[in-house]
């Protein structure tokens, strides 16, 4: 399967140099070292079987699958019904019946501080941590019921698919063009936003991961920091501590906030509404609206530059895995508009 995978491009070799002290009679074709065969190789079993769930190499499932996955009925194993009225209903409501047949398995790959953390032991480890749990247990974790409306809507274009975007206070500073993401797994605070909010480098902890754009733009991270944090401008606004990886990009955006923010929260997000609720700590809910305005100016900014080649990730060794930014990744990112 390796080789045919190989020979359709559908997969590359992972070189990785082998490990002191590894089984020097056992070679890896797909990682092209030592220490464990082909067969036993983890990595490269997941790949093939992501490549079969996607609908390639089907030849070697039904070689595996043999003359017994054919179900019985009428002739090459099909079921022949009679045609009728019958029939018609069962067409009409076949979108909706749970047994429709899966063309394929497309996932998004998001690392970074979530799913256990930025190296593999530490992802195996949750994993593992995740399966050990008693799912019999109730979640403790009480939120008041949050609800959307017409009436939470204050945007001005009624026809809107504009991101969300709000301003935040960030150890103690008011910034704008903070990018709401729900499909990033952590949050960034961009390095020029970092330096204008002269915070000491001296708090920046050490992070050495590089993060990778879906299209495979490289990014090096210059650590992480812990901040205050509160969404929106409310003074009764809720203020926890947030870890934010700094990286340097060229971006509209000043922060981009992920799911582990908006999970400490507790916020829900309505992009219908361009709204953002979560729960006080007195039990009220709070409520965050988008600048449609400034998001609007964050699009357009990220359009008025010439794409760039983005260099492909190939052969090389792990790395985290996250959406630098949701534009197109062949945009080229702009600097932060205006002030702070």
């Amino acid at each position: 399967m390796l080789e045919e995978a190989l020979r359709a491009d559908l997969i590359t070799v992972a070189q990785e140099s082998t490990p002191p002290g590894a089984d020097e009679n056992k070679y890896c074709r797909y990682h092209q070292n030592r220490g464990h065969t082909t067969e036993d190789c983890v990595t490269l079993r997941d790949k093939l079987e992501t490549l079969v769930q996607a609908g390639h190499l089907q030849r070697f499932v039904q070689r595996q699958r043999g003359p017994s996955s054919v179900r019985a009925g009428g002739p090459n194993g099909r079921n022949n019904p009679p045609r009728g009225n019958h029939h018609q209903r069962r067409d009409r409501s076949r979108s909706r019946s749970p047994n429709r047949t899966v063309r394929g398995v497309i996932n998004t790959i998001s690392r970074g501080f979530a799913g256990g953390g930025s190296t593999l032991a530490a992802r195996k480890r949750h994993l593992r941590s995740l399966h050990s749990i008693n799912r019999s247990r109730e979640a403790k974790r009480t939120m008041p019921a949050i609800t959307f409306s017409a009436q939470d809507f204050h945007a001005l274009d009624l026809d809107q698919n504009d991101p969300m975007v709000i301003t935040a206070m960030i150890a103690r500073y008011q910034v704008g063009k903070v990018l709401i993401d729900q499909g990033s797994s952590t949050n960034i605070l961009y390095w020029k936003t970092f330096k204008r909010m002269e915070i000491s480098e001296d708090a920046i902890m050490p992070f050495n991961e590089q993060i990778v754009g879906f299209a495979g733009e490289r990014v090096d991270t210059r650590g992480y920091v812990d901040l205050r944090t509160s969404l929106g401008m409310d003074r009764r606004a809720r203020e926890i501590k947030v870890r934010f990886l700094l990286v340097e990009a060229k971006t509209s955006y000043n922060v981009l906030l992920g799911r582990p923010c908006l999970n400490a929260f507790g916020a829900i997000v309505s992009t219908p509404h361009l709204t953002l609720k979560y729960p006080t700590d007195d039990g009220e809910v709070h409520t965050v609206r988008a600048d449609q305005k400034m998001a609007q100016e964050c699009y357009a900014a990220g359009l008025r530059v010439k794409p760039r080649a983005v260099e492909s990730l190939h052969n090389k060794s792990e790395v985290a895995m996250m959406e630098l930014d949701p534009r197109s990744p062949l945009e080229e990112r702009v600097e932060p508009l205006g002030g702070v």
